[in-house]
């Protein structure tokens, strides 16, 4: 038997094992039992964690929520204090994240379960009002980070859903303008 686990990693590992599952096979067919079977612990020792469903599903939200501001924090302080910075930040990790093909079908399956998890949903919304906040506050006229932050969001959107997908080379050609948007306002506006 190998070194003990804390009750953090169980649960950090029970959270990738319900990732992973919703990644390979969506959200019909996460159950309790597979997360358990995919973490390598008993269901009984998964309920110890997260008594029922809703519970897993919520903390997943959060957990990956948690993930993103983290990141996206990282590249805020590398953008350092100039106008736009946070929302060139924003951009770059919502881009980064969508990019994989596993995260954009593990928040295809949250999502598509929003009825079933509102609770989880609103932690986006709530998420969601906050950066908004910092997209007005960038330093850029808020109207223009909005419309920038609205393209973002929709290539990440479009990504996850497979929504007439980008080729590759064109994806890379969006998300220059993007960043483009940002960094030069007025000269996107001639």
């Amino acid at each position: 038997m190998g070194p003990q686990r804390t009750d953090l990693r169980t649960r950090d590992l029970i959270l990738e094992a319900c990732s992973q599952i919703l990644r390979r096979e969506g959200l019909t067919n996460l159950t309790l039992k597979a997360v358990a079977e995919e973490a390598g612990i008993s269901k009984g020792g998964l309920l110890y964690h997260f008594p029922n469903k809703v519970s897993l599903i919520e903390t997943l939200f959060k957990y990956h929520n948690d993930k993103f501001e983290a990141r996206l924090q990282e590249l805020a302080k590398i953008e350092g204090d100039v106008p736009g910075a946070w929302l060139r930040a924003y951009a770059r990790a919502s881009i980064e994240q969508i990019a994989d093909p596993g995260n954009a079908s593990l928040y295809a399956s949250i999502f598509a379960a929003e009825d079933r998890y509102a609770t989880a949903h609103q932690l986006m919304r709530q998420k969601y009002t906050l950066w908004q906040k910092q997209v007005e506050e960038c330093g850029l006229n808020p109207d223009w980070a909005t419309l920038v932050r609205f393209a973002v969001d929709g290539l990440w959107f479009s990504e996850m859903h497979r929504y007439a997908p980008l080729s590759t080379t064109r994806h890379e050609k969006i998300v220059d303008l993007i960043l483009e948007l940002i960094d030069d306002p007025k000269g996107a506006l001639d």
